[in-house]
């Protein structure tokens, strides 16, 4: 099941690691590269996965934990609708609204710098 790689906070797949091990029950305390949770702590049931993904979409507009490592093609709806079914909320659709309605916020920092240098090549 492709469910047990994937963050439960933000979906991302954390394949070949098992951020809750094989059974879904031994945190590895791994951090996601997306929105920053340590796998046991916090994301350690709906509520709080609910409430952690709705400060990373609404506060956080989604920044990546390691900036570096997001893909170009990058696809947050998709993402967020491939969160484990026992994680999902009726109110996962309109986060995905509300984040694709504020648009993406002005790169900054090193990720700024990146981006210029990336258009000058």
């Amino acid at each position: 099941m492709e469910d047990k790689f994937k963050c439960r906070v933000c979906g991302l797949s954390q394949f070949p690691d098992l951020p809750w091990g094989e059974d879904g029950r031994q945190p590895s305390y791994n951090i996601c590269d997306c929105c920053g949770v340590e796998f046991g702590y916090g994301d350690d049931g709906l509520q709080n996965c609910l409430r952690l993904r709705r400060h990373w979409v609404e506060v956080e507009h989604c920044r990546r934990f390691s900036p570096k490592d997001r893909p170009a093609d990058w696809d947050m709806p998709a993402q967020i609708r491939g969160i484990p079914a026992t994680y999902k909320s009726d109110d996962d659709e309109k986060l995905i609204n509300a984040y694709g309605q504020a648009g993406e916020p002005p790169l900054r920092g090193l990720s700024s710098l990146s981006a210029i240098e990336k258009s000058t090549r």
